[in-house]
């Protein structure tokens, strides 16, 4: 199936401060250098600097929200949250689409699946725009999907997305107490999860330790038998409860992979390419 890659730009917030464009366009020149190499908490120290010097409430807010932006760049999800909140004492109505958005991700970060849930549906509500309601439709449908909705996760999704879904439903998860089972048998725990490399480590390491059993008790060298016993008697039961959390861990990759493809690979992201005015682009 062949698909199209293009950018939208949507104008969500507007930043003209009193000073004026120009100062609005200076003031932004080193947060945004900061965010391009990566120092995501330096960037957003400087746009709290710049609500801090705002008198006007609603400008203030929309810098909060930027400064937010930054620290959920750099995965701080706690301080992301303590700005939205101000940004949202301050310009609710203003930004009621962004923070809805910010505020799905980061409970998507805290694996806060319901509230997740809950801001998608919000911003589905409170956007116009198409591609903010696909943002949203995709968001909800990966919130749902984690917390075990599956024929809900596929409610307005077309294309890739729902292909994804129906994917993820049709396939199969590893059941753990199966892999635990096989577990006994050093290595087939590993195996029946996909995970090769960790099923010979674990049938070569066993068979090691089993041959030396062997070797020392023939040699009536019981020291070093017990020594091999206790060591075997760990990497075998790590058999049994490595074949257990294969399971798991194939489970939750097979779940985050589906999550991805509904997803995308592009989010909404900042781009004041016309200053006094804040974009958010999205790629598709």
């Amino acid at each position: 199936m062949m698909s199209t890659r293009s950018s939208v730009l949507l104008t969500v917030v507007t930043v003209t401060l009193a000073t004026g464009p120009i100062r609005a366009a200076e003031a932004l020149i080193l947060p945004q250098t900061l965010e391009r190499e990566g120092q995501h908490h330096l960037a957003a120290l400087e746009y709290r600097r710049l609500a801090l010097g705002e008198t006007d409430a609603p400008h203030a807010g929309r810098w909060y929200w930027l400064a937010a932006h930054a620290y959920a760049a750099g995965n701080d999800w706690p301080l992301a949250g303590r700005m939205l909140d101000q940004a949202e004492d301050l310009a609710p109505l203003e930004l009621a689409v962004p923070l809805s958005w910010l505020r799905a991700e980061q409970a998507l970060a805290e694996r806060d699946w319901a509230s997740a849930e809950f801001y998608f549906e919000s911003l589905g509500h409170a956007a116009d725009a198409a591609a903010w309601r696909e943002v949203a439709h995709r968001g909800r449908a990966a919130a749902r999907l984690y917390r075990g909705d599956i024929a809900g996760a596929g409610l307005g999704l077309e294309g890739e997305p729902l292909e994804a879904v129906e994917n993820y439903a049709a396939g199969r998860n590893r059941k753990p107490w199966v892999g635990g089972l096989l577990g006994l048998v050093p290595g087939l725990g590993y195996g029946y999860s996909g995970e090769t490399g960790n099923a010979l480590r674990s049938l070569f390491l066993n068979s090691l330790f089993i041959w030396g059993l062997v070797e020392t008790a023939e040699d009536d060298q019981w020291a070093v038998f017990s020594v091999l016993a206790f060591a075997e008697f760990t990497w075998y039961s790590g058999s049994i409860y490595g074949g257990i959390d294969a399971a798991h861990r194939y489970n939750q990759r097979r779940l985050d992979q589906a999550v991805k493809r509904i997803r995308g690979e592009s989010r909404p992201r900042p781009s004041p390419v016309l200053v006094p005015v804040l974009t958010l682009r999205f790629d598709f």
